[in-house]
């Protein structure tokens, strides 16, 4: 172990990031068996709404039938304890990973002796110039399976987010004959016809998003409900909610402007709104 090597965690102990291994014969790794969050921290290291993220891990887990033998309480003290060992003042990203350990054989979770892992990385946020100027997205017919799990299964979304990029876009939007869901990586919100809508059904509950829905003060409450791809398409705002992203505005959809083409009214007080709650005591 070098002297400025990161610590990460696994199976609940520090090891360092040279000394992270896993068995070749994981479910994870066979199958893709696992869930996992992501989350950031801000200024002194505070993972930001840590409970809100550890909750929706374990109901992912609970989604798709893994058994997770820790408590959450010693979860978060085993990301406070990774979070502290790494404390350079700096801000970090947390992934917290939950697999289905090695089994009978290759298709069987061994809910009784998981994997966990969770990884402090330095965060590097997108660049300002797409918060100044907004960014592409694509949109894509698909659906995913088990949409309230944050699963491992990124197949579609590793293809479409490379397809996207090649395009000059950020990520894809996922869409079918009846409503938007969501971007591969994050959520929705649009401006159609004046109020402010983002998808309700068959999506991941993002902590940003729920976030927005406690603290938006808006003219109108935001409408939490369903509309096509035309809508989005004909939408005067778009922007993109994620831990990484935090508020990201969209002004171009498949090539085209979104409304006159610059990052609008609503999107600018939504980000300046969640940056004063991210600044402020409230949430730590």
């Amino acid at each position: 172990m070098s002297q400025n090597e990161t610590l990460h965690h696994l199976n609940g102990r520090l090891v360092p990031e040279s000394e992270m291994k896993i068995s070749a014969f994981d479910i994870g790794l066979l199958r893709g068996f696992a869930v996992f969050d992501f989350l950031i921290t801000y200024p002194d290291s505070q993972p930001f709404r840590l409970r809100d993220h550890i909750d929706r891990l374990y109901n992912s887990a609970k989604l798709i039938e893994l058994g997770i033998p820790w408590s959450k309480e010693a979860m978060d003290g085993w990301v406070r304890e990774a979070l502290t060992a790494n404390h350079n003042g700096q801000e970090k990203t947390i992934r917290i990973v939950v697999s289905g350990g090695v089994g009978s054989d290759s298709v069987t979770p061994n809910d009784e002796h998981p994997t966990s892992l969770i990884f402090i990385h330095p965060n590097h946020p997108y660049p300002q110039e797409m918060y100044k100027e907004g960014a592409g997205i694509t949109t894509v017919k698909h659906a995913r399976a088990i949409p309230g799990a944050k699963s491992n299964n990124y197949i579609e979304g590793v293809r479409r987010i490379r397809e996207a990029r090649a395009q000059g876009a950020v990520e894809p939007v996922y869409y079918d004959d009846e409503q938007v869901f969501e971007g591969a990586t994050s959520n929705v919100f649009a401006v159609i016809e004046g109020k402010l809508y983002t998808p309700n059904r068959n999506i991941l509950p993002g902590i940003t998003r729920k976030v927005l829905l406690e603290i938006l003060d808006l003219n109108e409450a935001v409408e939490v409900g369903d509309f096509p791809v035309e809508k989005l398409r004909e939408a005067t705002e778009v922007f993109l909610t994620a831990s990484n992203k935090e508020v990201m505005p969209v002004t171009v959809i498949d090539g085209q402007p979104v409304g006159n083409g610059q990052v609008g009214r609503v999107t600018r007080e939504v980000m300046n709104q969640f940056r004063a709650y991210t600044e402020s005591d409230i949430w730590r």
